[in-house]
């Protein structure tokens, strides 16, 4: 059985995956062939892509899974969400009045059509999958826990008008506990406070975390645990809050988030809100493994791109340990789909583990040769590429590496990657210049697994996502030593634990540099420009090695030096 699973319902992240079998082999997300950021258009091309890189046709798809309700589908939820703007409203004119001006779209909204895929999958069947269904899925039948009772938790900023839900994960099926409704979203309020310090929702929430660091979180904390019921999650805001997860980017919520921040710093108004997040999130999933008596969890939804509230998450004394779903936030929603409609119409799926998260479009020789040759790049093929990259880095060189399947998620993993040496912090800045990024937080290192317990004490075996960069760890006094340019001012570092069978020619590179410095581990962070998706083609990674001025590119099998300039 092949399945398209598309994410075409959101305002951002459209992505296609393919399904064979169970089985996921391509994934790819629209902003990476579109350029456009976080490409919430209809997934058209990344549909073709997809196909492409699984070698299918459309005429080859069995059944079409759609991420996110239909308008009419999305029914009872709208409901729901309208009662409880309205019990708010009771003793808040804001909301009452945004309630009534909302009435006519409320019911105008279900007029809407949806949009198709083109040719002949419009003629396919399908069926669709809610939000935050498609994330538990994407979690569970991914995880490598088997048919283990597993607890399954999404949390976002919202989808299908919820911002989180429960589920039990076993014997290759997911039954659901709960959701949680929009009102009371965390993540939409975390987007309310990035906006507010000058960034872009649903995109640079990765620098408020950094920026935590560096902060104190009083009297924030404070100030929003007053406006907050965290005994009761179905009335977790008052009203004040409510204003912000119904308008976060808007007059509305943004009024309300000026005045609790009131002459405070950035620094201390980021730390105030992930130290919100952080205390309301792992009390709320310490109870919820304690009533679903389990140990082991499955994580999807942007809420737990947050490395640091993943490291607390997998702290509590009541888990053993966590998998978070590698492309957490919207993009994993199309592989969640497709994972759903699998499992209904199979009575199930046992969850595989696919350690490989090398899914996208593939740069291989005859395509970096194509793209040199084509705009006349002189270029070199060492016959132990590892060894000359290696010893490149240890020379303090700054070198991109584009070679193989592109990446799954939003975390470059070894195929889109710029690779340095993690002994002088000074790079850091010297790559944010490059790039034109701000960052708050060192690029993060990839390290070999044989290492990672010597730099990174808490890591364990079983922690299988830390291979895929999705938490932080306290570092040790080696680490702190050795790769200085890794450890964030709080002492944590977000590691990518890399094994040889992941992918071979990377490890093959770590491995040399080890041998020439007796240092197992290096920046690895995305190969893309500010604001622009990591590159895809061998194409556009030449053009992002020129911009970037690197000193060097790995090019699949092919090594391209800096041009010195004519003295």
């Amino acid at each position: 059985m092949i399945i398209l699973g598309i994410n075409d319902g959101c305002h951002h992240n459209s992505a296609a995956s393919i399904l064979v079998d169970g089985k996921l082999v391509a994934s790819v997300e629209l902003e990476r062939i579109s350029r456009i950021k976080n490409d919430g258009s209809f997934p058209h091309a990344a549909i073709d892509e997809a196909l492409a890189i699984a070698g299918l046709t459309a005429e080859d798809i069995d059944i079409v899974a759609k991420a996110n309700l239909s308008r009419w589908q999305q029914i009872p939820y709208l409901n729901r969400y309208y009662q409880h703007i309205a019990k708010a409203g009771k003793t808040d004119t804001l909301i009452r009045n945004f309630f009534w001006k909302k009435q006519f779209e409320r019911y105008r909204r279900v007029l809407h059509r949806r949009k198709q895929p083109l040719g002949i999958l419009a003629q396919k069947p399908y069926q669709t999958v809610e939000h935050h269904l498609a994330h538990a899925a994407s979690a569970y039948y991914a995880s490598p826990f088997g048919n283990e009772r597993v607890g399954v938790i999404t949390l976002d900023g919202v989808g299908d008008f919820s911002w989180g839900s429960v589920w039990i994960g076993e014997h290759g099926k997911l039954q659901h506990v709960d959701h949680l409704h929009q009102v009371n979203s965390i993540g939409l309020l975390y987007s309310a406070i990035t906006i507010y310090l000058g960034f872009k929702a649903n995109r640079h929430e990765g620098k408020v975390l950094g920026l935590a660091a560096f902060g104190n979180p009083e009297p924030l904390l404070s100030r929003l645990l007053a406006h907050t019921n965290s005994e009761n999650w179905d009335d977790l805001f008052n009203p004040e809050l409510v204003r912000v997860a119904l308008k976060f980017g808007a007059s509305l919520g943004q009024s309300v988030i000026r005045e609790l921040c009131a002459d405070l710093s950035r620094e201390d108004i980021a730390a105030g809100i992930q130290a919100y997040t952080e205390k309301l999130i792992c009390k709320w999933v310490q109870d919820r493994v304690k009533e679903l008596k389990v140990t082991k969890l499955a994580l999807a939804g942007g809420v737990f791109s947050n490395v640091k509230l993943n490291q607390l998450i997998l702290a509590l004394p009541e888990i053993e340990t966590i998998y978070v779903h590698p492309n957490m936030g919207d993009g994993g929603l199309a592989t969640g789909a497709a994972f759903e409609v699998y499992s209904r119409l199979n009575h199930g799926l046992e969850p595989q583990f696919n350690q490989q998260v090398y899914l996208g479009t593939e740069i291989n020789r005859d395509t970096a040769l194509a793209a040199l040759e084509k705009q006349g790049i002189t270029y070199e093929e060492p016959e132990n590429l590892a060894l000359t990259v290696a010893r490149l880095l240890a020379d303090s060189k700054v070198i991109a590496r584009a070679d193989g399947k592109m990446e799954y998620g939003p975390r470059a993993l070894g195929n889109r990657t710029v690779m340095a040496a993690c002994n002088d912090p000074t790079i850091n800045d010297w790559l944010n210049k490059k790039f034109d990024r701000t960052e708050f937080m060192p690029f993060a290192p990839v390290i070999l697994q044989e290492h990672a317990k010597e730099y990174f004490p808490e890591w364990k075996e079983n922690h299988i996502t830390a291979r895929f960069m999705t938490l932080t760890y306290t570092v040790s006094d080696i680490a702190k030593r050795n790769i200085p340019a890794a450890v964030h001012i709080d002492n944590t570092a977000r590691p990518q634990v890399l094994r040889r069978e992941d992918n071979p020619d990377y490890y093959d590179i770590i491995k040399e540099y080890y041998d020439v410095t007796g240092v197992p581990s290096v920046i690895n962070t995305s190969f893309n420009m500010h604001e622009e998706p990591i590159v895809r083609t061998a194409d556009e990674a030449i053009r992002a090695f020129q911009a970037a001025d690197l000193d060097a590119l790995v090019l699949g099998p092919f090594l391209i030096r800096k041009v010195s300039a004519v003295q």
